[in-house]
């Protein structure tokens, strides 16, 4: 079985709507990088940029792996030699006793070799300019710009690109299109924040880990009963069901079913979110949008949605999907309150780590055992079917694999080193990915 795929296309000029002058380059796909192996993933299945942090709450992402210099100088140069460029997060709000930290990760970016930096804190900002002059800045969505005297004022600082607050609609994205040249990006894909781009006070209030300085717990996403203040015990009639609702939690973003719009908009980045996200995460969702973009580009006039790209998305673990603000105010609509766990129906079984005389070499992620059906996740031709059978440790046939087991198998295709095998979830599987 072969899951079809728009073939990828070479980078073209579009017009973006209302700027005359000049031509815009073909927008690109920036995908979430979390760690190294979440990166070369990244950049085999179709991704143009990734988007990463350092070790330490420097970005709003401070308990992914993130990267320490000597990570990200390599990961910048396997990046960069499979032509993908490197965007590094420094879009948290440090105090004054965090600057020293800000302007440390300023001089191993400039080491590294990032293509842009992304901040959200006017502090922040004067430092890469001070000490990094030469390199691109972007704005971070947490900065929350919403209109263009906002935008341009930002560029006049320095920002070439600014990510757009996700509470924007189509119109209004295309009205600040048209009226400012600065390069713009918006998040079309992954988890979205109760608050207003992220700018948050639960996580420090029940946790003491505070958002704005990537330490966010995410308590939006727990179980909540109202009870008032000289009723003790007594939970209020706000149930959704078992006594219970799920009042804060978003849904997830998805920007396929309106992907003709967005990509009529002419902007330059299209942003995955999930660097906290797996591997498997990372090549489901970029593979399908570099396959939406590309499409488009090849012919947009006739384009339609791929139904197997909406099916795609929804193997990898997510929240039920909207469309956010994209499509107007999405208001209770836009809130899971039935939540019971992430939904998904397939993880990651296996990983190609080499090819041995016409075997393939694999690393299991997940149990397996002979007979299961497995599914090849091509970077390149598609998603194609297979058993397990003949699977071989050390030259001796084995039935079962454990996670982390190498082994060997014949396959009637030859798949690339870092692509992934991925399997049906069942109920009772203890998964690992």
């Amino acid at each position: 079985m072969i899951f079809p795929t728009a073939r990828f296309v070479p980078l073209c000029a579009i017009r973006p709507c209302g700027i005359s002058s000049g031509v815009m380059k073909t927008p690109e796909i920036l995908a979430p990088a979390g760690n190294r192996e979440a990166l070369e993933t990244a950049c085999l299945y179709g991704a143009e940029a990734v988007y990463l942090g350092l070790k330490g709450e420097t970005s709003l992402r401070a308990k992914a792996a993130n990267f320490s210099p000597d990570e990200l100088a390599a990961a910048v140069t396997h990046a960069h030699g499979s032509g993908v460029k490197v965007y590094l997060t420094l879009n948290a709000y440090p105090h004054d006793g965090g600057m020293a930290k800000i302007s440390e990760s300023i001089e191993i970016a400039k080491a590294a070799g990032v293509d842009a930096i992304i901040v959200a804190d006017i502090g922040v900002l004067s430092l890469v300019k001070k000490q990094a002059p030469t390199l691109s800045i972007h704005l971070s969505t947490q900065a929350n710009a919403v209109n263009v005297p906002a935008i341009e004022a930002w560029a006049t600082l320095g920002v070439s690109r600014v990510i757009l607050a996700r509470e924007l609609s189509v119109s209004e994205i295309a009205h600040i299109r048209k009226n400012t040249a600065v390069e713009l990006e918006i998040f079309v894909h992954g988890g979205v924040c109760i608050s207003m781009s992220g700018r948050c006070l639960i996580s420090n209030y029940l946790c003491s880990r505070d958002a704005n300085q990537g330490l966010c717990t995410q308590p939006c996403r727990w179980d909540y009963a109202v009870m008032e203040r000289t009723r003790p015990g007594q939970y209020m009639p706000i149930i959704e069901e078992d006594g219970t609702t799920f009042l804060f939690n978003s849904k997830d973003l998805c920007l396929l079913p309106v992907w003709d719009r967005v990509m009529g908009l002419g902007l330059q980045g299209l942003k995955i979110e999930g660097r906290n996200r797996t591997p498997l995460y990372v090549a489901t969702i970029t593979a399908v949008y570099r396959r939406a973009r590309d499409a488009w580009l090849e012919d947009p006039a006739c384009f339609t949605v791929d139904e197997a790209w909406l099916e795609e998305v929804k193997k990898t673990n997510h929240r039920e999907y909207f469309t956010g603000f994209f499509t107007g105010l999405p208001d209770q609509e836009g809130i899971k309150y039935d939540f019971k766990d992430y939904e998904h129906s397939h993880h990651l079984a296996a990983k190609v780590i080499g090819l041995r005389e016409g075997r393939v070499v694999l690393e299991a992620r997940n149990p397996l055992i002979a007979g299961m059906q497995l599914e090849w996740l091509s970077s390149t031709s598609g998603r194609q079917c297979f058993v397990l059978e003949g699977a071989m440790v050390e030259g001796q046939a084995v039935r079962t694999l454990r996670p982390n087991q190498v082994f060997e198998l014949t396959l009637p295709f030859t798949p690339t080193v870092g692509e992934l095998i991925r399997k049906p979830y069942s109920e009772g599987d203890k998964v690992v990915d």
